[in-house]
């Protein structure tokens, strides 16, 4: 597995834009299967993380409202997670290296969101597990488990997967979200393979001639809808997941005051 000298603030997060994600991207999947930057193909997560990331993964109820959705384990010890037979919260033993998702994520119609949750965790992994590599039981930045746990570990929550980005960023947990987010969307949907997938599906829709044009219009929505769509299924991921990385790399744009999107 590749690694990465990132340039960080005192504390080890680090400093990274869009174009360093990207890149970070970029070398990873060509260290893992470069076909994926050129071919628009569905990432095999599952087989990611275990065979090249080296994680476990396994499916627990994290929280009793549903409102924790995934969780990396940077050392070994125990995490709480919900028993919904008891009704309670209890500790459950987890080696370093672990990923933990929501079992809601299993649901038919969420496993999309299941899987950019996954490749989110996996994220972390990538980015933010050197910060804990001096002192695993130390007390960090993150939403830390408990000290009596000696477990340092990150939960994410729905407000941190698939982000559309109205989130202020200010904390430092704020941007490490932020960044495994961005992260797993290049993962999941590489810039030039999604880029060639945007252009071939335009083409098959015969809307070349809305494609390079700025503005909104009810006609204009109606493709970027389309398109969003068409992207989602060829890379198994969800529509919100669609979306922003067409946002992201300049091919929609959202006027939130109407909230209506446009081919640009």
């Amino acid at each position: 597995m590749i690694s990465f000298d990132f340039r960080s603030k005192a504390n080890g997060v680090p400093i990274l834009s869009k174009e360093n994600i990207e890149y970070i991207a970029e070398r990873i999947i060509r260290d893992y299967k470069p076909e994926n930057l050129k071919t628009p193909t569905a990432l095999d997560v599952e087989l990611f993380s275990e065979c090249y990331a080296g994680l476990d993964v396994d499916y627990k109820d994290l929280s009793h409202n549903r409102s924790i959705l995934g969780m990396i384990v940077f050392n070994d010890g125990c995490v709480p997670v919900y028993n919904p037979i008891k009704n309670k919260a209890e500790k459950l033993p987890v080696d370093e290296g672990t990923i933990l998702i929501d079992n809601s994520l299993l649901e038919e119609d969420q496993i999309r969101r299941g899987r950019f949750t996954h490749c989110h965790e996996i994220s972390h992994w990538f980015l933010h597990r050197d910060i804990y590599a001096v002192d695993k039981n130390q007390i960090s930045i993150f939403d830390y488990m408990g000290e009596e746990e000696k477990t340092t570990a990150i939960k994410c929550r729905t407000t941190d997967i698939e982000s559309t980005g109205r989130k202020q960023l200010v904390t430092d947990d704020d941007w490490m979200e932020w960044q495994a987010d961005y992260l797993a969307s290049a993962l999941l949907m590489p810039v030039d393979a999604f880029t060639q997938a945007v252009k071939d599906y335009v083409r098959l829709l015969g809307v070349e001639e809305f494609f390079n044009r700025r503005g909104i219009d009810l006609y204009n929505d109606f493709w970027a809808e389309e398109l969003s769509r068409g992207m989602a299924r060829q890379f198994d991921v969800s529509l919100t997941a669609a979306k922003i990385r067409l946002k992201n790399l300049g091919f929609i744009k959202s006027v939130e005051e109407k909230r209506q999107c446009s081919i640009i």
